[in-house]
């Protein structure tokens, strides 16, 4: 029995890949170096575009190139594209780049909120190369993470598998009202600051400490390579040269697929298109 993904899946699945397309025209037109990373390049490596119960696609983008998109995508990007991040809207969760397609909208079933079809772009900046000082680089990022969570506390995932201890750190977080002394933009500045300092051309540890995995996140630059294209739906995309190094880096046995009792939609939601 295969995994059957809903009408509305489906449906947000189209207008990603089409925005997916769409983008990396552009990034091939002025030269953007960008790479599929995380379940968007196993999606590709695997199925040949969308994990099929997925629903957002992720893509690395080295930091100068990331910033010279970020300065330009004004003039490059088709008016119904637009993007968010930390820096064009004060009240916006992430430190991630968001690109949002306006005549898609997505309406949660749960929360009842709307948003846009989107997809995220991930700053790949460059870590210490001796061992000891990337892991103090790292967790010292990761800590500046924790405390942005914090200071934007109403979007901690309340749900998400944790160890008690984690949960009840989290509890009484709350309780102290984190949010109403910690500036998680100041937090975001000061993490913003500390990722650029690193030299990514001289980097053997490159990733995004941003991104849902944390630490995993940083791997060997040398998997990205000159990088390799892989078909996603009817058209090609960069990735990392050695997928499988980086896949096995991410994910141990990606090939593997889990059973359709583990297999579940991210989210219920329903999709408006503009004509």
């Amino acid at each position: 029995m295969e995994f059957q993904p809903s009408d509305n899946l489906k449906q947000l699945q189209k207008a990603d890949t089409k925005m997916l397309k769409d983008l990396i025209d552009v990034f091939d037109k002025y030269n953007i170096h960008y790479f599929l990373i995380a379940g968007s390049l196993l999606g590709a490596v695997r199925h040949g575009g969308f994990i099929p119960w997925d629903d957002d696609l992720d893509i690395g983008i080295p930091r100068l190139d990331y910033e010279k998109f970020l300065n330009n995508q004004d003039k490059w990007l088709d008016s119904k594209y637009f993007i968010e991040n930390y820096q064009s809207n004060l009240q916006y969760k992430y430190y991630i780049t968001r690109v949002y397609n306006r005549h898609v909208t997505v309406k949660e079933i749960r929360s009842n909120d709307t948003t846009y079809a989107s997809l995220d772009l991930f700053p790949i900046d460059g870590t210490p190369n001796n061992k000891l000082l990337r892991n103090i680089f790292i967790y010292k990022v990761l800590f500046y993470r924790m405390l942005a969570s914090l200071a934007n506390y109403k979007n901690i995932d309340q749900h998400r598998n944790r160890s008690s201890l984690e949960r009840i750190f989290i509890t009484i977080m709350g309780f102290l009202h984190t949010e109403r002394w910690l500036d998680k933009n100041k937090i975001y500045n000061h993490i913003d600051k500390l990722l650029k300092k690193q030299d990514y051309e001289k980097s053997q540890y490159v990733g995004s400490l941003m991104g849902a995995y944390r630490k995993k996140e940083v791997f060997k630059k040398s998997f990205i390579g000159k990088r390799a294209c892989y078909k996603f739906s009817n058209f090609e995309v960069y990735g990392p040269e050695n997928y499988d190094g980086y896949l096995k880096h991410m994910y141990s046995d990606y090939l593997e697929l889990p059973t359709i009792d583990q297999i579940k939609e991210k989210r219920h939601f329903e999709i408006i298109m503009e004509k």
